[in-house]
């Protein structure tokens, strides 16, 4: 007896034990029978919509308030077409959590790992990794953990991004209401891969598209696929994976080299269109597949791959990113990110034009409405790339939603930030902050830049008083009326030990001093 085909489907996002966002419309979508009625149900929500001729539908559901424990129920008016049933649906507040290595930074390598086996369970904290897919047809070297919503302890629960979980677990007793954390992020990506073809399309930023086409101009397909798929093989495997892992964990430079060294003829997947990095590649296979599902907001933390060389249009690229993300969602999220941290050298990579690349995230959250910024420039790591101290990063980042986006008052959130800098009359500059509440230094020594017609000074004496940085300057320095100028972070690797009483570093900055 043949036995029809199920058709009626939706989208893999949508699962048993989910969380949708509250107060805004629930847009449900996936595959029927073309020309067929769908129709979505929780409770007494209900909307339909008719099937396309490729077989797509999208239903838009009314928004709901905060709840749990919902069933959502599809159906379809074609025959033999089984209604799906999802249970333990959850509403409440849904972050897509995005970027590169260190937003997917597994829970595992968190410092603080062994601590976080031993919480109390959060039964209102809901989490899902998108598969990690880099071209049509490849299957995702991550498994375990991918594909399907999980909570605190479950299976593939160790591979979740340490600092968006970090931001669950601070935000959602402050919103009390359940939270969902989409991971969609992958190691070593410029932000370019997260982004379709139209926001590259004019300089500088074309520049990403024109390395890619003359990277593939003069290599033949059949062989570019050939080379590809058995670098796949070997960055798929078990046992790249079990060797590589180490450095995750943190590893010392002298590992490194030696790691390097018996390593350096592995298979390396060429750029083209089944590399991961590719111009626009995630956007499609990633990212795309969770749109327009309705959320609160994005954490993004990324930068590193966009130093270097295109560190200077940086502010474009991630100001293009936001902008795209914005009008497929229909909706202004705010975002919040990350600033690079203190780094130097790990395995090839380096450090080049890392300042330039946090003046240019400042700049995005000066200028782009509705973005906000944690600094990290004390949780570094001069040889390791990868700072482990993510419970911190999302602390941070929860802290940043409280005061900017859910609106609690009076809660100090942003890092201090150089309001003033003034020459007194008794030959001290005077340096002041807003968000410096209860400042405090505990070191300047390797941060603070002070310069007199650019030719460096030591200060006499740094001094905090109230929510200033009090510099006393040397009498000889000012000899000639010199311009003075202060910095603070304003280098490729510098680390910054003066905090607010948050525990928010001041955030990096270059100034001069008025007179």
């Amino acid at each position: 007896m043949h036995t029809m085909r199920q058709i009626l489907s939706v989208a893999t996002i949508f699962q048993s034990g989910m969380v949708l966002q509250r107060d805004k419309k629930i847009i449900i979508w996936g595959n029927a029978p073309a020309g067929s009625t769908v129709t979505a149900t929780i409770e007494k929500n209900s909307a339909s919509s008719v099937a396309n001729d490729q077989q797509q539908y999208q239903i838009a559901l009314a928004p709901m308030a905060a709840g749990e424990d919902f069933i959502l129920t599809i159906t379809c008016d074609a025959p033999n077409e089984r209604p799906i049933e999802l249970y333990n649906i959850s509403i409440g507040d849904v972050w897509l959590a995005g970027g590169q290595s260190n937003m997917e930074f597994f829970l595992r390598y968190e410092q603080d790992w062994k601590t976080i086996q031993k919480y109390e369970k959060n039964p209102k904290i809901h989490l899902f990794n998108v598969p990690q897919v880099a071209f049509e047809g490849h299957t995702t070297h991550c498994k375990s953990g991918y594909g399907y919503w999980l909570q605190e302890g479950d299976e593939g629960f160790d591979k979740f991004s340490a600092p968006a979980y970090s931001f669950a677990r601070n935000i959602q007793p402050a919103i009390g209401v359940p939270i969902g954390i989409i991971g969609c992020n992958w190691g070593g990506t410029s932000a370019c891969a997260w982004v379709p073809e139209d926001v590259l399309k004019e300089a500088p930023l074309d520049h990403y598209l024109k390395e890619y086409d003359e990277a593939i101009a003069d290599i033949d397909p059949d062989e570019l696929r050939r080379e590809s798929l058995n670098a796949w093989k070997f960055e798929d495997s078990a046992e790249h994976g079990k060797e590589f892992e180490p450095f995750l964990y943190g590893r010392p430079r002298a590992w490194q080299l030696n790691y390097m060294k018996e390593h350096e003829n592995d298979p390396v997947i060429p750029l083209g269109p089944y590399h991961m990095y590719r111009p626009c590649g995630l956007y499609h296979t990633m990212l795309s597949t969770i749109i327009p599902f309705s959320l609160k907001g994005v954490l993004w933390y990324q930068g590193e791959s966009d130093a270097g060389e295109r560190a200077f249009m940086y502010d474009k690229l991630f100001s293009g990113l936001i902008n795209q993300w914005r009008k497929d969602w229909g909706d202004e999220l705010p975002f919040l990110f990350v600033q690079l941290a203190p780094f130097g050298k790990w395995l090839a990579c380096s450090n080049e034009a890392y300042a330039l690349v946090r003046e240019k995230q400042q700049l995005v959250a000066d200028t782009v409405p509705n973005c906000y910024m944690a600094s990290i420039m004390d949780l570094g790591n001069y040889y390791d790339i990868h700072p482990k101290a993510k419970l911190e990063v999302g602390r941070r980042l929860a802290l940043l939603a409280r005061g900017h986006v859910y609106g609690e008052t009076d809660l100090l959130c942003d890092s201090p930030r150089l309001a003033s800098a003034v020459l007194t009359d008794d030959n001290r500059i005077d340096l002041c902050f807003l968000h410096a509440d209860g400042l405090t230094m505990t070191d300047n020594s390797n941060t603070l830049v002070c310069t007199a017609d650019e030719v460096p000074f030591v200060p006499d004496a740094v001094v905090v008083e109230n929510d200033h940085l009090i510099i006393s300057v040397p009498e000889n320095v000012l000899a000639g009326n010199p311009k003075l100028t202060v910095s603070l972070g304003w280098d490729d690797f510098a680390e910054i030990f003066i905090h607010n009483q948050a525990g928010l570093p001041i955030a990096p900055f270059t100034t001069d001093v008025a007179r």
